[in-house]
């Protein structure tokens, strides 16, 4: 039975956490529960099936049971129910878990439990108490005012739905299977846009896209983007010529908005693993080496869209090995600033890839918001990535 006074800290700690009201909640259910960890997960919006760690908390000193962590919660999710086990770990560590959904009328979500012991009938029990406060405590914080301005009305939900409904759809086909994809808006509407296009013969067109300024009116204008992009994409178009014909209609479009898109775009041949790519202004994406272990970007050229009236696009190819990491991501992954005001940068997606090297692209991109988000709990830009991996 768990005390009404542990159980009013848990209430009192959450809700009145106005940053990370989460990251709260997991750090006191292992006090609450003594456990070893806990971890709080959703379903990513921006990539149905994906999840997106909302909040963990760990005395455990392993530096694998974030990934392992990722996994069980992975299995709950897609089950649907409770498990509970034990997972080896590098170095010989066993431990206990149990994952359960998290029932809630505003998000789907996961709750996870790891400790260096097995888990007794008894503990599992209390852990059933404990989750049905649980449930409780997240819809009061999806449903009340913690986040001021934030809060999401019925209109902004609908609009959330339709950038949702407008996300890619990944086919579980070979070439999509060594790519993957994350977008996470900063606030209740994002101004990154995605975009995968299949063509003949396995080829697939990727770009990102970011829309100056954020919330409601960069996504007005990423949405606009966006569909300027898909009229001039019914065919295997070289990205350069892409990106040109897009300006153009940019300085006819949008120039009265006094706003610009930075975007890239590629084309990638799964067969010959060869991206073909042109970047109009847009932050240089990152290429890990298996070979070597180095990260660098990838040479480009190019000035934002709606800018300059006759800019051009130069042409860039890049020959891609097995094993090889391409990072393709929106300036809000490497701006995250922590506490000391220093930048998660290039340097930190860098040390994510190194980690993550032998993880799928899904496991790179989870990987990379985890990394993101240990660094600052707190997002300031909306945060978009593609991930090819060979």
């Amino acid at each position: 039975m768990i005390s009404k006074d542990l159980l009013f800290d848990l209430y009192d700690k959450c809700l009145g956490s106005l940053d990370a009201p989460f990251c709260a909640l997991s750090e006191e259910v292992v006090k609450i529960a003594n456990v070893g960890a806990a971890s709080l997960w959703m379903e990513n919006i921006g990539a149905p099936g994906a999840l997106a760690r909302l909040g963990f908390h760990s005395n455990i000193k392993q530096d694998e049971l974030p990934q392992e962590d990722h996994r069980i919660a992975l299995r709950v999710h897609k089950s649907q129910g409770e498990i509970n086990g034990t997972a080896s770990l590098p170095k010989g560590t066993a431990l206990s878990y149990w994952g359960v959904p998290v029932v809630s009328g505003r998000a789907q979500l996961t709750l996870v439990f790891w400790s260096t012991k097995s888990f007794s009938p008894e503990e599992l029990e209390r852990f059933h108490g404990l989750l049905a406060y649980i449930e409780k405590l997240v819809d009061v914080v999806f449903s009340s005012d913690l986040f001021g301005d934030r809060r999401v009305t019925r209109e902004l939900q609908t609009a959330q739905l339709v950038q949702r409904q407008l996300m890619p759809k990944l086919k579980n086909s070979k070439p999509h299977s060594s790519l993957a994809f994350r977008s996470l808006p900063a606030h209740e509407l994002g101004g990154d846009y995605i975009d995968v296009l299949s063509f003949p013969k396995g080829i697939v067109g990727l770009t990102l896209a970011d829309a100056m300024g954020s919330g409601v009116p960069a996504a007005l204008v990423a949405l606009m983007a966006r569909t300027i992009f898909r009229q001039l994409t019914k065919s295997t178009a070289s990205p350069s010529q892409v990106l040109s014909d897009l300006n153009k209609a940019f300085m006819s479009e949008i120039v009265h908005l006094n706003t610009f898109v930075t975007q890239f775009y590629g084309v990638f041949e799964p067969t010959t693993q060869r991206l073909l790519y042109s970047n109009a202004g847009h932050v240089s994406p990152l290429l890990f080496r298996k070979e070597t272990g180095e990260v660098a970007p990838l040479p480009s050229k190019g000035v934002a869209l709606g800018v300059k009236a006759d800019a051009e696009y130069p042409a860039f190819a890049v020959q891609l090995q097995a094993g090889d990491i391409l990072v393709i991501y929106s300036d809000g992954l490497a701006d995250t600033r922590n506490e000391q005001n220093e930048q998660f940068g290039a340097e930190g997606i860098a040390r994510t890839l190194l980690n993550y090297q032998e993880y799928d692209a899904d496991g790179i991109c989870d990987g990379l918001i985890h990394d993101m988000f240990k660094h600052s709990p707190t997002q300031q830009d909306d945060v978009s990535m593609i991930v090819i991996k060979p």
